[in-house]
């Protein structure tokens, strides 16, 4: 059996890896509906699992305190799909603590500020409609997340770009690095060789 690769070593080896390479071989791990707010923008790092169940979100202040740099936040906010929990100032704030990237399933708000802001934010809508200093807040950090026919624990990779998400296990994404790495070359070799015979202008903008 090979050795288990440290998890900051995954990470940098995934940030090579495309989302739709992995589903090539891959369904299970495929986050739907849950794309980036400008193509441009990648994100891989180990999950840090929150859920907010409430209209008060003010203790998404606190998990921010507790995170560690370079974890990815991701937010369950399906309670209420609607409602964003996530702008500006909690991205300033993810920003300061060192976060890699933010992934919501459900909505955001601050759209065009988010879109100048350094901090990779997936999210499954956009929303006007935004939680309240009302009531409790009710925050679970550290929980599993059901996610279609899955189980998302902090620690697992996420993986994210322009054509969506996939949350894998660690051991999985160790056991299948080198498949995805090999389909990674032999795509590039393919439109590489093409491109020898073609002028690639007549293609590409």
């Amino acid at each position: 059996m090979s050795q288990v690769i440290q998890p900051e070593l995954l990470v940098e080896a995934y940030k090579k890896i495309a989302t739709s390479t992995i589903g090539h071989l891959l369904d299970l791990g495929h986050v739907p509906q849950i794309f980036p707010m400008s193509p441009e923008q990648q994100l891989v790092g180990l999950v840090r699992t929150v859920r907010l169940q409430s209209k008060n979100a003010s203790q998404l202040r606190q998990v921010l305190l507790s995170c560690q740099p370079n974890e990815v936040l991701l937010i369950d906010a399906r309670y209420d799909l609607q409602r964003a929990c996530w702008g500006e100032q909690r991205s300033v704030a993810a920003i300061h603590c060192g976060l890699a990237g933010v992934v919501v399933l459900g909505a955001i708000t601050d759209r065009q500020a988010l879109l100048r802001l350094k901090l990779p934010i997936f999210a499954q809508s956009v929303s006007c409609l935004t939680t309240r200093n009302e009531g409790d807040s009710l925050v679970e950090m550290d929980i599993g997340i059901e996610l279609n026919q899955f189980t998302v624990q902090s620690g697992d990779l996420l993986i994210g770009d322009a054509d969506g998400v996939f949350i894998l296990k660690p051991e999985t994404a160790h056991d299948y690095l080198e498949q995805f790495q090999q389909l990674e070359q032999a795509e590039k070799l393919k439109k590489d060789h093409f491109f020898k015979q073609q002028c690639r202008d007549e293609y590409y903008f």
